[in-house]
């Protein structure tokens, strides 16, 4: 049993830039053990685990283990977004008995860590964000009392690759449309300005600096350089679609971005920007492709991934408080 005056708190360990062997090895541990005991399988798998705690934009100061002597029993990650004012965290406890008393340690530290990093930056009004599964009622228990409220939902879906609806072949891009795939400064760039185009209405979205946008992706081994699709109508950048290797552990691929600029919705190119994803993810071997989308968004993107025939198959409930 875990007895709340037994549990400590220390930072993550770095070696340099990268995190101290031990501790890294801990985090994992408890991120396979706590998502698969919530949704029965390990959902971000190690490359992602590792690649969020390398993002620039991570309190490493912040980040840290939850102790019971020596053990590892949780652990609690946050980054700041300046463009935003969000401080976003995460956690994992190790389950079983004592877990509650685990979360609360965790989430505490979170709350405190986020009310530090607001009183360190009262230039802004920070918002502390975070979620949980709507499978885990413990978890969920815990950041209502310790004042969370919730916000929105948002949904991971995905599709079998050996599913009917998904084309024998890639479907043709349609007139004045030219998929651009190159790994360089000058597509990078343009793929960037679309994203901060194509989701100027979409909730709690702000555009970043290229340099910092580029930074985010660039660190952890999940980038996928011939999954970085950029559609042009006319010459025009228009479209965008960005896979990775986040979900290979569980033999799927994954759609990080899918963005279409608003002058050129309702042209059918998200629509051919997915399609040709489950073909290529297929012929790649991966069992299905998966993504992740605000169940209350504007656009209809909810509607459209289900028109391709993708399902929700769990359910994040976000959770807010006010710093």
């Amino acid at each position: 049993m875990t007895s709340a005056d037994r549990l400590r708190v220390r930072p993550v360990r770095w070696a340099g830039d990268a995190v101290d062997a031990d501790d890294l090895a801990a985090v994992l541990r408890l991120y396979e053990a706590f998502e698969t005991d919530r949704i029965g399988s390990w959902d971000s798998g190690p490359a992602d685990v590792e690649a969020a705690l390398l993002l620039p934009s991570t309190l490493r100061d912040e980040t840290a283990l939850v102790l019971d002597g020596d053990d590892a029993v949780g652990v609690a990650w946050l980054k700041a977004e300046p463009a935003t004012s969000d401080v976003f965290a995460d956690l994992a406890v190790l389950p079983g008995e004592g877990e509650r008393v685990r979360c609360e340690r965790a989430v505490r530290h979170i709350v405190d860590a986020a009310r530090r990093h607001a009183s360190s930056h009262p230039e802004q009004s920070w918002l502390l964000r975070t979620g949980a599964w709507t499978t885990d009622p413990v978890l969920t228990e815990v950041l209502e009392t310790e004042g969370l409220e919730t916000i929105r939902r948002f949904h991971r879906m995905r599709i079998e690759c050996d599913s009917p609806v998904v084309p024998a072949v890639a479907p043709p891009l349609p007139p004045g449309v030219a998929l651009v795939v190159r790994d360089d400064d000058e597509t990078r760039r343009a793929i960037w300005a679309v994203d901060n185009d194509a989701f100027l209405d979409h909730y709690n979205f702000a555009p970043t600096p290229y340099d910092e946008w580029w930074a985010e992706f660039s660190v952890g081994g999940t980038r996928d350089p011939d999954g970085w699709w950029l559609l042009t109508v006319d010459g025009d950048p228009a479209a965008l679609c960005i896979l990775d290797d986040s979900r290979a552990e569980q033999n799927d691929g994954y759609v990080c971005i899918l963005g279409v600029r608003k002058p050129y919705r309702g042209r059918g190119l998200a629509t051919v920007l997915l399609q040709r994803a489950f073909v290529r993810e297929r012929d790649r071997g991966r069992a299905g492709v998966q993504l992740g989308v605000d169940a209350e968004n504007t656009t209809g993107a909810v509607g459209l991934y289900e028109r391709v025939g993708m399902r929700a198959v769990r359910t994040v409930q976000g959770y807010a408080l006010r710093l």
